[in-house]
């Protein structure tokens, strides 16, 4: 009992980590998402259960990759769906 009494003790002094602000997604972002969960409605795919956040990180990396020069979900390994919604609405033109 007292080992662990001592282990429980040091973690309770240790201070919070605060997190970022949260910033309000921009209209674009808010159509990608809402396009993304239209298309997985009326097809199974895998990604569909991801969140928001991770549905737009996602689509952020698509476009990274397709600024170097990587196109295609058998490059990106992101589903078509997701990648084609990013070229509309995620990625600059």
């Amino acid at each position: 009992m007292g080992s662990l009494l001592a282990l429980v003790v040091p973690l309770t002094g240790a201070p919070s980590a605060s997190a970022e602000p949260l910033t309000p997604l921009s209209p674009a972002e808010v159509e990608y998402l809402t396009q993304l969960r239209q298309v997985f409605s009326q097809y199974r795919d895998p990604a569909e259960f991801r969140s928001d956040g991770e549905l737009l990180s996602l689509g952020r990396y698509v476009c990274e990759q397709r600024d170097i020069g990587i196109v295609g979900s058998g490059a990106t390994m992101v589903t078509p769906a997701i990648s084609q919604l990013a070229f509309l609405h995620l990625c600059p033109n």
